[in-house]
């Protein structure tokens, strides 16, 4: 406990820097999992993941796929390996990958590459179940790909029996018009028409964690409250949880096992993934 202060500041110097990734690997453990760095799942140099197997595995746990957030133009797989042991210390196996980025890129590009990420984790872990989560940035990919079926049927993949549960941490879902750059270049629609999650609430999807900050300055608890209100006004199934006191960046840094008892986030996190179906159709 005595240490807390100092990982806090560790955690945030990374967040907010250029600090290198050894810093946060430091201070996380790798005693959980098995991990295979820079797997290819496409043929550019962006479409590359991590894979940290849990050494200690849940039954019949779904693998999780965390998409990284940094505004579509920055954020890297590289810094989470926080992330990524804070659940295969819980027995789930966790895929990091990265995606193309502005000005490489713009909308839809960084949608294909999430869709073929998860394709390509279900050939290499043929039966398995993916639970998608996502912060910010990610959170919208992880949204969009799910919603919009179209992305995955691309790639040969149902979302439906697929993806068995979606969570999204902090993400932008289409309730502001984007009016800054470099946005306004990344999404020229600027989330007023199929850009935006929001577009597609009445689309059958698989269940929904939708999770907000209250103190989230970067993407507002609209976004959660009122995409999850549509969700379920329509029959679908959307949680929806709101954390008081919590800001942009604290809503992922709480998935650090140095930070999981602040808050309840990640352990209903947890909870929610326990109670997703296993077989069968996932989409409501």
């Amino acid at each position: 406990m005595k240490y807390r202060y100092f990982y806090f500041v560790l955690l945030i110097s990374i967040f907010t820097s250029c600090a290198p990734v050894s810093l946060l690997n430091g201070i996380t453990p790798s005693k959980s999992y098995l991990l295979e760095k820079n797997v290819s799942y496409g043929s550019l140099g962006s479409q590359v993941m991590d894979i940290y197997q849990a050494r200690a595995k849940k039954e019949n746990s779904p693998i999780i796929v965390f998409i990284h957030g940094g505004s579509w133009d920055s954020g890297s797989k590289d810094i989470y390996k926080f992330f990524a042991e804070g659940f295969t210390s819980e027995g789930y196996d966790v895929a990091v990958p990265n995606y193309r980025l502005f000005p490489e890129i713009i909308f839809p590009d960084m949608l294909h590459d999430t869709a073929k990420a998860v394709a390509y984790l279900s050939n290499l872990f043929s039966n398995r179940k993916v639970v998608l989560i996502g912060h910010s940035a990610g959170g919208y990919n992880a949204l969009m790909v799910s919603m919009n079926q179209h992305y995955l049927k691309e790639q040969g993949i149902s979302v439906c029996s697929l993806i068995s549960g979606v969570v999204s941490i902090s993400s932008p879902t289409g309730v502001y018009e984007l009016k800054k750059e470099p946005l306004v270049t990344i999404f020229p629609d600027r989330f007023k028409y199929n850009d935006a999650p929001m577009a597609y609430v009445d689309n059958a999807t698989p269940s929904l964690l939708v999770i907000n900050g209250l103190a989230d300055k970067v993407v507002g608890p609209q976004n959660a409250i009122i995409l999850s209100a549509k969700v379920n006004k329509r029959g679908g199934k959307s949680v929806l949880k709101l954390y008081p006191d919590t800001n942009h960046t604290q809503a992922v840094q709480v998935m650090s096992r140095y930070f999981d008892d602040n808050i309840s986030l990640k352990s209903d996190i947890l909870n929610f993934i326990d109670e997703l179906p296993r077989d069968g159709n996932h989409c409501y």
